[in-house]
């Protein structure tokens, strides 16, 4: 795995030249784990932890601390987000993770993770 100095640089040039990262999922996937989080963050009672929370929505739960610290900032955004999209269901879920499938496939999307540890797995054993 390269460096970490050495993937700033590269990101900085990226930049310089204008072309960005691809992003890791759809922008209504992403939307959509907002909006869980923000369900998850304001429910009462007894919920589940945020580590369990995220793995259950198959992010980190980093992300979903990241996404607490911005709603206690400021949670207007998301409360005007749930007042016109009401709470989220999981088809929603379901039909934004397979647009993000979609886009993926097209290439417009970072590979996952597991993707790359295949596509390495698959390269090494060609050498063989």
């Amino acid at each position: 795995m390269p460096a970490y100095d050495s993937s700033m640089r590269n990101l900085a040039k990226a930049r310089a030249v204008g072309r960005l990262p691809r992003p890791w999922r759809s922008s209504d996937e992403a939307r959509m784990i907002r909006r869980y989080a923000f369900f998850w963050h304001t429910s009462r009672g007894i919920k589940p932890s945020g580590r369990d929370w995220a793995r259950q929505l198959g992010i980190s739960h980093t992300w979903v601390q990241k996404l607490v610290r911005k709603f206690q900032a400021d949670s207007s955004e998301m409360y005007r987000e749930q007042r016109r999209s009401g709470d989220p269901n999981f088809a929603q879920l379901s039909r934004a993770r397979e647009r993000t499938k979609q886009l993926r496939e097209r290439g417009e999307l970072r590979p996952s993770g597991r993707a790359k540890l295949i596509e390495a797995y698959l390269k090494s054993s060609r050498r063989d």
